[in-house]
């Protein structure tokens, strides 16, 4: 099985990134070196990307909203 290694970006509270595929739970520690299986690595970079997407939208929405005010 191919594998990748990761390190996630540490957050506030620093949380482990769970998520379940194919009935498989998964834990992978943040700020730290992990090395995962191919697929997950994939799905993981995919999910943190849609939600910087996501965080940044909507700082541009509430800075919108101030502007309103």
């Amino acid at each position: 099985m191919k594998t990748d290694t990761i390190i996630l970006e540490k957050t506030t509270p620093n949380s482990a990134w769970v998520g379940c595929i194919n009935s498989v739970n998964y834990r992978v520690e943040r700020g730290v070196p992990v090395e995962v299986p191919h697929f997950l690595a994939e799905h993981i970079r995919r999910v943190e990307a849609e939600r910087a997407i996501a965080n940044s939208f909507s700082d541009r929405l509430s800075q919108a909203a101030r502007r309103l005010v």
